[in-house]
């Protein structure tokens, strides 16, 4: 019997007076949390939610979402991890797929997510209850964050829950263009931050840590928020990241180690509101740099470790496999472009079209085996055993592996773009695409992005007397589609090159050899 719970519960009793979170002028000690989560778990108790429930949790960086989904899992309910970058539509489909039936959500004006929120709230009849963090005055009279709290009993201990029962659900989009819901197990988050441990020094007084990059995301949430817990360490948030702030809030709270997806790397190079001097006490503070949720070019590495004079490590890792499967177990010794090699208790191969295994040296598909194998897609045993075969996760990637287990990434067999750190997939685009009047097709694809890793961009036709503008289509996606998702470069043709079968030939369209194989 396990609940992910006791990460925090275990932190605070032995630590209940050293600082859990920083946020602005707010400092709250590990015993301050975990008294606040059992509010949040008796406040959903006492609104008649009980354990194995589905509650959705839709905040950006801020404490209360450490709370709210500590105490999720505290009542022995499943968190349903719903991302703060989405529109109303989107969040309505996780909310009903996800059979959630209350809301945690951040309200406040700063953000359009509380208007979203509401909105898809009021479409989902099975969700009946929903609170509201710093509600805005535009959201009129809700339920508050603060009222499912007020007078709670600040002491629960977890639900007994099972290592193999499900603890979160997070959506990610698939070929079909719809999001599917990656199971993730207590055991499987729990293992993975056991093996991203082992390959990190702690700190014996805890040392800090500084989460710039969204909760929300399963990179974050398990690799940043659940190891800091687990390592009793001092977690400074950021609800949004900008470089500038990101390193005054090194250099004041003491940071010695740098983690984001590589355009934060970038931001940080290249930000021109950061002083010189202040740029050389980073370099003499730093002592390592992580990046993970997208792949870091080869080139940036180089220029940030330069800069700093710091090793900057790398990884693999995927929503469905918690995420980390494949990283730097140390600075030295990588070879140059590769990701490292399996973690501890994971098994990694490459596999041919037949799914056997490829011989060393040669490009096929990722494949990934053990402990932090997701438990499947919620609703979805089609989607199940397509992704998981025998045991392994394939992943769509496409790899090498050396003699020395080392992997190389050499493309994606599925057409995932990765813009910032986070995932798109072309089919979900084009379904939303496909509803506008004045679309006839489209297609989307990922073009590079010297900060981004990679843009959306979209071809689209016109429908049957209409006249589409780029601008109007950007304009219109910008309303859809999440901030991360929607394209912000669209060409307009007369038509689109079709294969054999109707499909568009998106090589094509880049103007690429439709021969033409992955260059390795």
């Amino acid at each position: 019997m396990f609940n992910l719970a006791t990460n925090l519960e275990s932190a605070a009793a032995r630590y209940p007076e050293r600082e859990a979170i920083v946020f602005g002028d707010l400092r709250l000690t590990y015993g301050e949390v975990e008294a606040e989560a059992s509010r949040v778990a008796n406040g959903l108790a006492a609104a008649g939610i009980h354990a194995g429930a589905h509650v959705a949790l839709v905040c950006p960086n801020r404490p209360e979402f450490v709370a709210a989904y500590f105490g999720i899992l505290k009542l022995g309910a499943v968190v349903v991890s719903v991302s703060a970058l989405l529109r109303a539509r989107e969040i309505a489909y996780q909310l009903e797929h996800s059979d959630a039936v209350a809301m945690i959500a951040y309200g406040g004006g700063d953000m359009e997510i509380g208007r979203a929120a509401l909105e898809a709230f009021e479409k989902t009849e099975g969700c009946r209850r929903a609170w509201f963090i710093e509600p805005d005055a535009a959201l009129g009279r809700r339920e508050t964050y603060a009222d499912l709290i007020a007078g709670r009993s600040g002491t629960r201990l977890g639900a007994m829950t099972d290592f193999d029962d499900t603890a979160v659900i997070l959506y990610t989009s698939g070929t079909t263009g719809r999001p599917k819901g990656a199971e993730l197990t207590h055991g499987n988050i729990i293992l993975n931050v056991v093996i991203v441990t082992r390959v990190r020094p702690v700190d014996p007084d805890g040392g800090k840590w500084l989460i710039a990059h969204p909760m929300f995301h399963i990179m974050a949430q398990t690799c940043s928020m659940h190891l800091c817990i687990f390592n009793a360490m001092t977690i400074v948030l950021m609800q949004r990241f900008d470089p500038a702030e990101a390193v005054r809030l090194m250099l004041e709270e003491r940071i010695e180690s740098f983690t984001g997806v590589p355009t934060m790397h970038r931001a940080i190079l290249d930000c021109p509101d950061v002083a010189p001097g202040d740029m050389a006490r980073l370099k003499e503070l730093l002592v390592s740099a992580s990046a993970g949720g997208a792949s870091l070019p080869p080139g940036l590495r180089r220029e940030f470790s330069d800069r700093f004079d710091v090793p900057v490590t790398d990884g693999y890792g995927a929503t469905e496999t918690s995420p980390a499967s494949c990283f730097h177990h140390s600075p030295e010794g990588v070879p140059q472009g590769s990701i490292g090699t399996a973690g501890w208790g994971i098994d990694l191969r490459i596999v041919d079209e037949n799914g056997e295994e490829a011989p060393r040296g040669e490009v096929g598909e990722l494949a990934v085996r053990g402990h932090g194998v997701m438990k499947g897609y919620y609703k979805d045993p089609e989607a199940t055993a397509a992704a998981i075969r025998n045991g392994w996760y394939r992943t769509g990637d496409l790899a090498r592996m050396d003699d020395d287990g080392f992997v190389f990434i050499a493309g994606r067999k599925k057409e995932l773009i990765i813009r910032g750190g986070f995932n798109v997939y072309p089919a979900e685009v084009e379904a939303t695409l496909m509803e506008h009047p004045d679309i006839g097709m489209a297609a989307v694809v990922g073009v590079p992005h010297p900060t981004h890793g990679e843009e959306v961009k979209a071809f689209v036709t016109p429908a049957p007397g209409a006249v589409p503008t780029p601008e109007n289509i950007v304009a219109w996606s910008r309303e859809h589609l999440a901030a991360h998702k929607y394209p912000r470069l669209v060409e307009v043709r007369a038509s689109l090159p079709l294969g054999q079968t109707g499909k568009v030939l998106k090589r094509a369209l880049l103007g690429r050899d439709i021969a033409e194989e992955v260059v390795q």
